[in-house]
C-alpha cells in the first residue's frame, strides 16, 4: 500500500514538473505584455513584437533541442538568434524605446 501511495505521488510531482514549463506561445505573450506595459506600445507593435518574440522563442526551442550535447554551438546559435531579435526589435519600436526596455529590464532583474 505504502509502494502505492509513494509511486503515484511521484507520478504525480512528475505530470506537474511536465504541464508547468511554459511553450514559446507563453514566453512571447509574457514578455510582449510587459513591453506594451513597460514602453506603452500600440496595437501594431504589440503585434509585431508578439510575432518576433514568438519566433525568437521558437528557434531558441529548437536549437536547445537539436543541440543539448553540443554547448558550444547551442551558445553560438543562440547568440545569433539573439542579436536578430535586436535588430528586429530596434525596427519595429526604435532605438529610444529599445534603451528603455534594456533600463527597464536591468531595474527589475534587480528586484
Amino acid at each position: 500500500m505504502i509502494k502505492k501511495l509513494f509511486i503515484t505521488t511521484m507520478l504525480l510531482c512528475f505530470f506537474h514538473v511536465g504541464f508547468s514549463q511554459n511553450t514559446p506561445e507563453q514566453m512571447a505573450k509574457k514578455i510582449t505584455t510587459k513591453m506594451v506595459r513597460a514602453l506603452s506600445l500600440d496595437e501594431v507593435q504589440k503585434a509585431e513584437v508578439y510575432a518576433v518574440q514568438l519566433d525568437r522563442f521558437t528557434q531558441a526551442a529548437e536549437i536547445r533541442q537539436n543541440h543539448e550535447a553540443e554547448p558550444q554551438i547551442k551558445k553560438a546559435k543562440l547568440k545569433k538568434v539573439y542579436n536578430k531579435l535586436y535588430e528586429k526589435m530596434k525596427a519595429i519600436i526604435g532605438k529610444e524605446k529599445m534603451q528603455k526596455w534594456s533600463a527597464y529590464k536591468q531595474n527589475n532583474n534587480k528586484n
